[in-house]
């Protein structure tokens, strides 16, 4: 992805190129040059799938990861006993056991970026993506949770709003602070509202609780209230009844996140920072492409008779 990323920056860069020079010399209309262009165009149009697939892939196993990880922020608990909370830019070693797998995942993913120097519009798409996918699964579990058994509980609440925000804290440290907390917004109001102590969230009412948490539906937010556990016995208060104009939303309204709402891939434009047409004089690239050269010729030969086999190719000085 990064190195089809740095190929695609360079081939517009010289389209653009092509392009302005055969206006300025009134060329725009010669068939050599249109011909050029138009497999110019197939080659960027070959460039952007690559791209397109590789970022899919590489998402969709980071996230598979995820999705066995991320249950733990809402299950542990980071008040263990003796603990002390880590503070802003802790090592992951130091972070609550609970945390440690998803905060990997997120380090290994931001280590690989770095060492393949992807385009710093690509990592900030990766990682949008990525939290886009922790706060909808964590969001869905959370209102899952609620409906079988007692879950929403200000105790409860706490718990996973601390882990929430250490997690926030990390990511901030990292350089994703910004990113993350764009995409961890719905998941944060949601624990926010939860947080809220009894005593206060009797008092509001169901205007005022909307007023307070806008990013959570109708839906959402009557779920979240109707499954509050207030004691033994006691039902939600009818402050917290939605209005006439709010019931059929409340109805038929989904209280869970859809995973295709995510946003778009965007591929970066110009920028690129290789210099192709300069001289390579790294000489690890050149073993590198006889490592690759005879390794290409051994698979070819594998698919040839015996008799019709040569030697290996020879090694040019580079």
């Amino acid at each position: 992805m990064a190195n089809t990323t740095e190929l695609l920056s360079f081939v517009q860069e010289k389209v653009l190129e092509m392009e302005k020079e055969a206006d300025q010399e009134g060329l725009s209309s010669d068939p050599q040059l249109c011909n050029d262009l138009e497999l110019c165009d197939e080659a960027m149009a070959l460039l952007d799938e690559v791209i397109m697939c590789t970022f899919q892939q590489s998402v969709y196993y980071l996230t598979k990861t995820l999705y066995s990880t991320l249950p733990a922020l809402l299950d542990s608990n980071p008040f263990t006993a003796g603990a002390e909370l880590p503070g802003p830019g802790a090592d992951l070693g130091a972070m609550p056991p609970g945390l440690r797998p998803t905060l990997g995942v997120f380090q290994a993913a931001l280590e690989l970026t770095s060492q393949c120097e992807l385009h710093p519009d690509l990592v900030s798409q990766t990682f949008g993506y990525l939290f886009f996918f922790s706060n909808a699964s964590l969001l869905n579990s959370l209102m899952e949770r609620g409906q079988g058994r007692p879950f929403y509980q200000w105790s409860r609440a706490v718990q996973i709003r601390t882990n929430l925000d250490l997690v926030l804290d990390w990511l901030q440290g990292a350089g994703l602070g910004d990113i993350a907390t764009e995409f961890f917004r719905k998941l944060s109001i949601a624990v926010n509202l939860l947080c809220v102590p009894r005593t206060s969230l009797l008092k509001a009412s169901w205007s005022s609780l909307r007023t307070d948490h806008p990013t959570l539906t109708p839906a959402q937010l009557h779920h979240l209230l109707s499954h509050y556990q207030l004691g033994p016995g006691r039902g939600p208060p009818p402050a917290w009844d939605p209005p006439p104009a709010e019931r059929d939303a409340v109805d038929t309204g989904d209280i869970f996140e859809s995973f295709s709402s995510h946003p778009p891939l965007i591929l970066p434009l110009g920028s690129s920072r290789l210099r192709l047409t300069g001289p390579v004089t790294d000489d690890a690239l050149h073993r590198e492409l006889r490592r690759l050269r005879r390794l290409l010729w051994d698979l070819e030969q594998q698919e040839l008779p015996a008799n019709h086999r040569h030697g290996p190719p020879v090694a040019t000085p580079p």
